[in-house]
């Protein structure tokens, strides 16, 4: 399944209502979705590319019972904080929610969250999260793009609406892709594509079809933090002395893999919807020469009961809207001796960790992970053990 977390285009929610100017609001907090909060009357506000602690006033462009989402008309008292972003597109294009705040200030806000859910959702009273991994490049990380080519011109959707934004560089994008558009290679190509860096630094244009798929299938769009999530991975598998390794939403098996090379007395077991990914992941254990792991494509859910869980290393990564209930039955009902849970959305995974917790493991660390600088996406990495 591709799981594509940049956030591109997320705040469509209708037409905007553009003549209703509400009073000023203090912003008092950041949300998960990057917004500023504020309050108005008992009424919860949500304004995009605002600081904490700024005056604003604004216009209101929805109000659903005591949620307002509006848009900033004047900054009234600025935040000595506020940066100007590089990016002369931001705010008009979907991708980034935050290039206005500094990244240590991101880095603050992303750890902040992830500690309220897992205090307000999960229940945890002392949460152990890790310091959080920054990226080590705050713009230019990302190995791929996804927008739509007109006219040999590249676009990305324009913010809360159907409209298309056209660039010729963007800031997080690795700079091989920004050359790549300024050489003007589009020509002749039209439609919804990827642009993706491949292992030899050259660019690959792949159209995406209406599985939102390509055929490289999903990969992690920061290299550099999937390289310090994959370090994270195989320590937490240090002590392990299990005869099986399961990994589920496996992708291309990358995690999967290295296990494998590492675990040569264990079986390991890894599912994916994705044909394209099992295609990929099973060439590689075949360039790999391995004999110890078996790859099949398939939903999760639906291949719980051959699945040797008991004892078990498992990983699982699943989509944004965490584990399937009956996934989180059965890994509840036969615990794995380590249990390693990826995910990219705090309030699921605070509630999924409740459950686990809550049927006899216990939770190690949670350690958030930026694998998306700018935008309010975080990347986090919690390891349960066996009671």
């Amino acid at each position: 399944m591709s799981k594509d977390k940049s956030g591109w285009n997320k705040y469509r929610r209708g037409p905007v209502n553009r003549d209703k100017t509400i009073s000023a609001v203090r912003i008092d907090s950041l949300s998960s979705n990057g917004d500023g909060v504020g309050r108005l009357d008992g009424q919860v506000v949500f304004v995009p590319f605002t600081l904490p602690g700024e005056k604003i006033s604004l216009k209101q462009v929805s109000k659903k019972r005591k949620l307002i989402h509006a848009q900033i008309e004047e900054i009234l008292e600025p935040s000595d904080q506020r940066q100007q972003p590089p990016c002369a597109v931001f705010g008009d294009c979907g991708g980034c929610d935050w290039q206005h705040l500094p990244y240590d200030l991101q880095l603050t806000a992303k750890t902040q969250q992830l500690q309220d859910a897992l205090q307000r959702i999960g229940k945890f009273e002392n949460p152990p999260i890790e310091p959080i991994v920054a990226s080590p490049s705050a713009f230019h990380y990302r190995n791929r793009i996804r927008g739509h080519v007109e006219s040999g011109q590249f676009h990305f959707n324009q913010r809360a609406s159907a409209q298309k934004v056209a660039i010729d560089q963007c800031h997080i994008a690795d700079e091989a892709i920004n050359t790549y558009l300024s050489e003007g290679n589009l020509e002749g190509v039209k439609g919804k594509v990827e642009l993706a860096v491949d292992d030899e630094g050259l660019v690959r244009v792949m159209a995406v079809d209406e599985q939102q798929s390509t055929d490289a299938g999903f990969r992690q769009v920061n290299t550099a933090v999937s390289n310090l999530l994959s370090e994270k991975i195989n320590s937490a598998a240090e002590h392990f002395t299990g005869e099986t390794l399961i990994d589920l939403y496996c992708g291309q098996g990358t995690w999967s893999i290295e296990l494998a090379q590492r675990f040569t007395q264990c079986q390991l077991l890894g599912v994916d919807s994705s044909k394209q990914n099992i295609h990929i992941a099973n060439q590689k254990v075949q360039q790999a020469k391995l004999s110890n792991v078996r790859f099949e494509q398939g939903r999760v859910e639906e291949r719980l009961r051959s699945m040797p869980l008991a004892d078990s290393f498992c990983i699982v990564d699943p989509p944004r809207a965490g584990l399937a209930p009956e996934l989180c039955q059965a890994l509840c009902g036969n615990n794995p001796t380590t249990l390693v849970y990826i995910s990219c959305h705090a309030a699921s995974l605070a509630r999924d960790l409740q459950l686990l917790c809550d049927s006899g493991m216990r939770l190690q660390s949670v350690t958030p992970l930026d694998m998306f600088p700018q935008t309010a996406h975080l990347e986090t990495l919690s390891i349960l053990k066996r009671k």
